[in-house]
């Protein structure tokens, strides 16, 4: 695992249960304010290269592994109360990385938490729910393409796809040379995505998109979304706390591309979308008729 080649170690595990609980730091500040300084038997300070504390890891004497703790994505109040706590342990050596590799590690450690069923109890029988009709890769491939011809796209660009689900429709951004950032809120979906290495482990994440720009600032050039949805008037409120938090997440000018299955949909994707982005809907006329057979492409509106 990455966490271990960075930080030069063996065996550990990070106290939160899942990404989205590193932004509050419940049991990490709760088990850190009980740390006695007799019980710790090694302790790492964490550096990134500004000389940053962004994690601390430590070993109890009644453990074989590390523990190790972080604020890299906690709340600006949350990291004032790790950093003094962090501050009073004492002896403690330093190591300095990268924030990002560190980060892609932390969301690495989660992703294959999730396929050895340390944050998961999913029963898959992956022979008989696999769901990646290669048809369906082969048509988003050429509306893709289009797209990213179109906005000169590359691997480069950091891109985030929301709703990924097992990661049906992100085999075809990965053939064609783009990696997102992959969130869903169904832990089960990422991870069957996951063991069929569909998603990636690095840049997968358990996360209710209705929060995105409390997890991210506008660092994204483009949002991808497949099969958003079923987007009926009916669910239109719990999509539109998805969509409007698209915008926070962009950088200027960004783009989305959105994937549903009726012009209908499209129609209330403009509608909820319209304040912010300058938008226009096309029909994929090679979709059997129902997967992404209707597309809401859109381009963040300059602010005045």
């Amino acid at each position: 695992m990455e966490l271990n080649e960075l930080l030069g170690i063996g065996d550990f595990m990070l106290v939160e249960k899942s990404y989205a609980d590193q932004k509050w730091l419940g049991r990490t500040l709760e088990y850190m304010a009980k740390l006695k300084g007799e019980d710790v038997v090694e302790a790492i300070r964490i550096l990134d290269k500004q000389q940053e504390l962004i994690g601390l890891a430590i070993r109890d004497k009644d453990l074989e592994f590390l523990i190790i703790f972080t604020d890299v994505i906690a709340d600006s109040g949350k990291k004032e109360e790790f950093e003094a706590l962090a501050s009073m342990v004492k002896g403690a050596k330093t190591k300095e990385v990268e924030k990002a590799e560190f980060h892609e590690g932390m969301v690495e450690f989660y992703s294959l938490g999730l396929v050895n069923r340390l944050f998961c109890d999913c029963n898959l029988n992956l022979k008989e729910d696999s769901f990646y009709p290669r048809e369906r890769i082969e048509v988003l491939k050429n509306v893709l393409g289009e797209f990213i011809t179109e906005n000169e796209l590359s691997g480069n660009n950091k891109t985030l796809e929301i709703g990924c689900g097992d990661g049906g429709a992100t085999i075809a951004l990965h053939e064609l040379g783009i990696y997102p950032l992959t969130v869903d809120i169904n832990k089960c979906e990422i991870c069957k995505g996951l063991e069929e290495e569909a998603l990636e482990p690095k840049r997968s994440i358990i996360l209710d998109c209705s929060l995105l720009s409390s997890f991210f600032e506008k660092e994204f050039d483009v949002v991808f979304g497949f099969m958003v949805g079923k987007l009926t008037h009916f669910e239109q409120l719990n999509w539109e706390k998805v969509l409007r938090e698209v915008s926070n997440v962009l950088r200027s000018e960004g783009k989305v591309l959105f994937t549903v299955s009726s012009e209908e949909e499209a129609v209330i994707i403009t509608d909820l979308l319209n304040d912010d982005f300058e938008g226009e809907i096309k029909e994929n006329k090679g979709s059997n008729g129902y997967f992404d057979q209707w597309l809401y492409v859109g381009k963040l509106r300059v602010s005045a």
